[in-house]
């Protein structure tokens, strides 16, 4: 907060300038002074502050009030126009949380029974709590009577939630500030603290104490965060109806989804500054639409590349725009490249499962992608669940011979082995899943809303409450950002195809136990002998790069890997353009893949920069001889429109 702004301040506090002013005066005059005004304000005195709050109380209490029933007419009227058998109502809604909410309570009872059996645990960490908030409240006293002290705690520098310096100069929101770390912390460790028969359990338990934390950070409420105070004050309360419409419109695009608006819808549309790669839909069916690329160079290279992008969302992450496009990097570096664009599916695909979307998705895909360009010989590149999907397929091929060879496999954050699936994975209970499949056998399909407001909650301090502030607190609007744009685009899958990943991969981990049967066909990973070349990334909370890592010793084939830095998107879509310091990876042809990881990454070597260009330099390999356009693009398949297509923009 600049300097020039209004402060709100306790009227105890002492101004600095007025400490400026007395330096100079002569030393009795000033005792004599200071003495009269500790005499004046010997206690702290909130009169102006508490004031400041009723005021507040009722300016938000009014708007509450006053639009309610203009937004409870509006619901019910959207209701009325949309009601069908099929609808997600909000009983629905109480009985998929239910799971999660019992889950809760039987880890805070199993968390409080193992406190009781060694009570110890607790005291130790209630009288560590105790000494700080005594050292917190001789820090207030002290500062009150105009005296130097050091906190009891301070903020993660990185905390963007009390980066304003009112949470450090104002002696009311630096108290609040305070007890709300000292207390969070103790809860962590707490939990931290408590050993649980079950390792899950104590994930399930540090995942609650996580969101509580969270979602009790003053930071979150008007009159315990001095930016939504001082908007609040300046605009007469004007940011909290314009936080309000936000929230209504929030609500009524995605009713009982959790949704809050990441971004600015109005300055994206795919097709116009988003997936603009030129290229054509030569194929599509009830499962994808085939897009072939238009080469930009004179000559391609004659095996070409199918990329199998993640069914739960959409193609686009590959194309964002010129500079973050992995697809124009493929097709500027001569490889013929195709790419699945996953049809979005409603209720006529329920009964849609992974042999659908096998033969009449990824096998099709590559029966049309060959002979288009005259090839027995492909490759394939596969993003998180697509790479599962391209897995599994590997394994089918090898046991079910096809027409064409798939010459070398590319992987970019995708798990095989789910015994270690990350945060998710805490989730992933029989009693979960039923209720998912409830729910989804009254629509046919899971809607990707869901699940995404459940990514949110991973991250929620960066994806889920710093947008409440903004949004809803301060009334304004999300500023435009296209990863985030296509995070909120998500898409719904076949309830078949959900149950059985949710309960095949996460549940059981049948790939990895060769259990999982395809077509009457034990699926066996180590019969695979195609080349892999496989990426993962740092801080990637939906695969993690151990799980990533772990999943390659089930392989008996060549395969490089290659860690990125940053997270499940931003380590994927690097950029042609990643300058040195911002972005690295790490890369290891010394130690083998089935070895631990920790020991893996050891003896690795850090390279500065995208891991892009070693990845094509390893994809050429696999890709034949560089030829003129014409001989290895047959066209045996006509243009049926543009790209990006039809299915990426459906609803």
């Amino acid at each position: 907060m600049k300097s020039n702004k209004t402060k709100i301040t306790a009227k105890a506090a002492i101004a600095s300038d007025e400490q400026s002013q007395k330096k100079d005066q002569p030393k009795e005059k000033l005792k004599s002074e200071n003495k009269k005004e500790h005499e004046k304000d010997e206690l702290p005195k909130f009169d102006q502050l508490n004031d400041i709050f009723q005021n507040n109380i009722k300016i938000y209490n009014n708007i509450v009030n006053s639009s309610l029933s203009a937004f409870g007419q509006n619901n019910q009227e959207q209701n009325k126009n949309s009601s069908s058998p099929n609808d997600f109502s909000i009983n629905d809604l109480l009985k998929s949380i239910n799971p999660t909410t019992t889950k809760i309570l039987e880890s805070i009872e199993k968390f409080t029974n193992e406190i009781g059996k060694n009570p110890q645990i607790y005291y130790k960490n209630i009288n560590k709590w105790l000494t700080q908030i005594t050292t917190l409240n001789f820090y207030f006293v002290s500062k009150l009577s105009n005296n130097s002290a050091l906190p009891a705690i301070k903020e993660d520098k990185t905390d963007k939630r009390f980066s304003s310096e009112e949470w450090q100069q104002n002696l009311f929101f630096d108290f609040i500030k305070q007890f709300y770390l000292i207390t969070s912390q103790m809860l962590d460790n707490l939990v931290e603290s408590v050993e649980f028969p079950d390792p899950k359990q104590k994930a399930l338990m540090q995942f609650y104490i996580k969101q509580l934390n969270m979602a009790m950070s003053p930071s979150n409420f008007v009159f315990t965060n001095p930016d939504v105070m001082m908007a609040t004050l300046k605009e007469n309360g004007d940011n909290l109806v314009r936080g309000y419409n936000n929230f209504k419109e929030d609500y009524l695009k995605y009713p009982n989804k959790l949704f809050i608006s990441q971004t600015k819808f109005s300055d994206f549309k795919v097709g116009g500054n988003l997936a603009t790669t030129p290229g054509t839909v030569i194929f599509k069916n009830k499962i994808f639409e085939l897009i072939h690329y238009k080469p930009e160079t004179t000559t391609q290279y004659e095996k070409p590349l199918l990329v199998i992008p993640p069914f739960i969302n959409k193609f686009y992450i590959l194309d964002l725009n010129e500079k973050k496009s992995m697809v124009k990097y493929l097709v500027e570096n001569k490889i013929n490249t195709f790419l699945i664009s996953w049809k979005n599916p409603k209720i006529e695909s329920k009964d849609f499962g992974f042999e659908e979307y096998i033969e009449n998705g990824v096998l099709k895909a590559v029966e049309v992608a060959c002979e288009q360009t005259g090839s027995k010989e492909i490759n394939l590149a596969s993003y998180c669940v697509g790479g599962t999907l391209a897995a599994m397929v590997l394994a089918y091929v090898e046991q079910n011979k096809i027409p064409y060879k798939i010459n070398s496999s590319t992987f970019f954050a995708s798990l095989i082995d789910f015994s270690e699936p990350g945060d998710l994975g805490i989730f992933i209970t029989d009693e979960q899943i039923r209720a998912i499949e409830e729910q989804m056998n009254k629509v046919g399909y899971f809607d990707g809303k869901n699940m995404a407001a459940a990514f949110n909650f991973l991250r929620p301090g960066d994806l889920y409450w710093n947008y409440v502030v903004n949004n809803y607190l301060l009334g304004n609007q999300p500023s435009a950002f296209d990863m985030l744009y296509w995070n909120s685009d998500s898409t719904r899958l076949p309830a078949k195809l959900h149950s059985d990943y949710l309960r095949s991969m996460y549940l059981h981990n049948k790939i990895v136990k060769k259990e999982y049967k395809f077509k009457d066909l034990v699926l066996d990973l180590s019969k695979i002998k195609t080349p892999m070349f496989h990426v993962a990334t740092t801080e990637d909370h939906i695969a993690p790069w151990k799980s990533v890592f772990s999943g390659l010793k089930n392989y008996n084939n060549q395969c490089k890997f290659i860690l990125a830095n940053s997270g499940h998107i931003a380590g994927i879509i690097q950029g042609k353009d990643a300058k040195p310091g911002k972005q690295h990876y790490y890369s290891n042809d010394k130690v083998s893949v089935k070895s631990p990881a920790p020991e893996w990454l050891q003896t690795a070597q850090k390279q500065d920069g995208s891991w892009w260009p070693e990845w094509i330099n390893w994809l050429e390999q696999y890709s034949g001889d560089a030829k003129e356009i014409a001989s290895i693009n047959l066209n045996k398949f006509s243009e049926i429109y543009s790209a990006p297509g039809e299915y990426v923009i459906e609803q």
